[in-house]
């Protein structure tokens, strides 16, 4: 009889200590800076996000859980600032208003972000940046965009896709959807993975996959997000990647309407719902702790785009609350082990056109 899948060290729920939060929110300092008034508390570390909500399951929760719980057990005072909205502009307010508030080290939670910190990079070369899931056109030449005082962490979303289409048809599945939130390389490289770990395990199992694969369109609502899920489902789809934080409540939806499944991406996401099996995750928590301990150490990576992949269990799948009737240990960890080794090169950056790949067991819609 297989064995159920168990928990994969440092790679389950990547959420933090949420038991932190309520202090952190009073800056997390002692009662000396809490006797102060709010507009004389200087907040050391400050994280900088867009302006969808904070507590949202997604990176900034599972970052301000991060930095509250460094905060906490190193006594680091430490705040958040949200954009007022979606703006070039917006951004570089809210990290100013951050610095101005005594800010050492801001922290912006995602890449639409990163324009801002390319620009704030230069003009305050006293404080130091990290910029969390980064994507960069190309690697080779990213550290050229970074000052000495930025760092960024890249975390390889093709190697947690591929884990996640492994996944999928191991559970049973042979319809598969696949939703991205838009054709930016980080999605389009979860978008390779999952084709080619869904290619891997139908070759296992013994089965024919077929994939029904689609982008979202810029400034798409949550209604045709939505809607485009139900499709999916309608058309065949027994599960479907949502690929993007922005989406994956909306297809959460379908997915309960339509007695679909989900595979959630980024963050765990099953709290969501009981439709959602897993997610393919980014280690956040682990990120942040490895470069806030380098920063309390006086010794900031700043130049450095920092890689997590697999081989440093930066990117995996949330199995702790998985829903995965047939996935086991063994498996799992047999993927892991060649993702690690390099003996799978997903090459996601070369790839033009997602149905350019060649599948034998896999076809498209």
């Amino acid at each position: 009889m297989k064995k159920s899948v168990l928990k994969k060290a440092g790679m389950l729920i990547i959420g933090g200590v949420v038991a932190f939060a309520f202090a952190a929110a009073l800056g997390g300092c002692g009662n000396e800076e809490e006797a102060l008034p709010e507009e004389n508390v200087k907040y050391e570390i400050a994280l900088v996000t867009d302006d969808s909500l904070v507590m949202d399951g997604g990176h900034s929760e599972t970052a301000w859980n991060a930095i509250t719980e460094f905060g906490g057990t190193h006594g680091i005072s430490h705040k958040y600032y949200k954009a007022t909205e979606q703006t070039d502009a917006a951004f570089i307010n809210a990290i100013k208003t951050a610095i101005n508030k005594g800010a050492k080290v801001v922290i912006v939670d995602n890449n639409s972000m990163a324009n801002a910190v390319y620009e704030m990079q230069k003009q305050y070369p006293e404080i130091d940046f990290i910029l969390l899931a980064a994507v960069f056109d190309n690697l080779e030449n990213a550290e050229d965009l970074l000052t000495k005082n930025t760092v960024a962490a890249v975390f390889d979303a093709a190697q947690a896709g591929y884990l996640a289409g492994y996944a999928a048809v191991i559970d049973g599945s042979t319809e598969l959807g696949f939703i991205g939130q838009s054709k930016t390389p980080d999605v389009k490289a979860f978008g390779v993975g999952y084709v080619k770990g869904a290619e891997r395990a139908a070759g296992e199992v013994g089965a024919a996959v077929t994939m029904d694969y689609k982008y979202c369109e810029e400034g798409d609502s949550r209604e045709a997000v939505y809607q485009k899920a139900i499709d999916m489902y309608e058309g065949g789809a027994q599960v479907i990647f949502a690929a993007g934080s922005g989406i994956q409540e909306a297809v959460i939806e379908a997915a309960e309407v339509k007695d679909g499944k989900v595979i959630g991406s980024c963050t765990d996401q099953s709290a969501k719902s009981d439709k959602v099996i897993t997610s393919a995750v980014y280690d956040i928590r682990g990120a942040l702790k490895e470069i806030l301990g380098d920063y309390a150490k006086d010794n900031f990576p700043g130049g450095l785009v920092l890689p997590y992949r697999a081989d440093n269990d930066g990117v995996g799948l949330a199995l702790k609350n998985n829903r995965l009737s047939n996935l086991t240990q063994d498996q799992y960890d047999a993927v892991l082990e060649s993702l690690t080794k390099g003996e799978i090169q997903l090459n996601a950056d070369r790839v033009e056109s997602i149905k350019d790949i060649i599948t034998v067991n896999l076809t498209f819609k």
